[in-house]
């Protein structure tokens, strides 16, 4: 029997295994346990979550609706396959929209806003060197509060709106939980430096870090892709802790 059916078969327990089976899937797709391209048959996926596949397969529906998987008719479901126009649209409109919101937030953030921006970024930097998988997430966690904090701050609601839309693309997720230690420390000192341009209220160097924060963030991802593993490479290091985390998680 199937670890998330072992306790019980009533809706609270299907509705348990669904949640697992999606953020354990997730997060193989974020680490590379699937990379893109993948077959995700369900009796494979089934298997290294430990779930039946009744909760793998609702979990590819809600996967799927979200961008993260690709279901082609009669054939099955595959880890969505970005292209390199993709990433460069995606990133390009980014930079636009969030170097605008960098640019509206020196002109019009509060000193409580200001505040919590330092707050945030000091968080990241307290966090650094994140030496595990919980460090990392934490450090996302910061990362999320940040750039939703500028949006906020910059009194833009359309853009903020447009924005949302596009960090919760997996391409850009993805890329997040790929840096290095060095490249997180150089996000998060790029994060200082947004708070100094908007507490400073200077709009055009706000406006010019932001845009050179998200276009770095580009470069790194075009670099995965020409580099990323096969169906066949083992996970990376680090992977299997994520999975195990999650599933944690998902039992408390």
């Amino acid at each position: 029997m199937a670890l998330s059916d072992a306790n019980s078969t009533g809706p609270a327990s299907k509705v348990r295994a669904t949640e697992t089976a999606y953020r354990g899937l997730r997060a193989l797709i974020v680490n590379g346990g699937f990379p893109a391209g993948a077959h995700l048959r369900e009796e494979r996926v089934a298997s290294r979550l430990g779930v039946s596949r009744t909760p793998v397969r609702e979990a590819i529906r809600r996967l799927a609706a979200e961008g993260w998987v690709r279901i082609v008719p009669n054939q099955g479901a595959y880890v969505y396959e970005w292209s390199k126009h993709d990433v460069e649209e995606v990133f390009a409109l980014r930079a636009m929209l969030e170097g605008h919101a960098a640019e509206c937030a020196a002109r019009n953030a509060t000193t409580t806003q200001i505040d919590e921006l330092f707050q945030i970024s000091q968080g990241a930097s307290a966090v650094l060197p994140a030496k595990n998988v919980e460090d990392i997430e934490r450090i996302a966690e910061f990362n999320d509060r940040f750039h939703k904090l500028v949006l906020e701050a910059s009194g833009q609601r359309r853009t903020a709106a447009a924005v949302f839309h596009l960090v919760e693309l997996p391409i850009t997720l993805r890329n997040f939980h790929q840096f290095t230690a060095a490249e997180m420390e150089r996000s998060i000192s790029q994060h200082h430096a947004i708070v100094d341009a908007i507490a400073a209220g200077d709009a055009q160097w706000a406006g010019a870090i932001m845009r050179a924060h998200v276009l770095g963030g580009k470069a790194l991802f075009i670099e995965r892709m020409e580099t990323a593993p096969t169906e066949d490479t083992p996970m990376k290091s680090g992977g299997a802790n994520v999975l195990n985390t999650i599933l944690a998680q998902s039992e408390m």
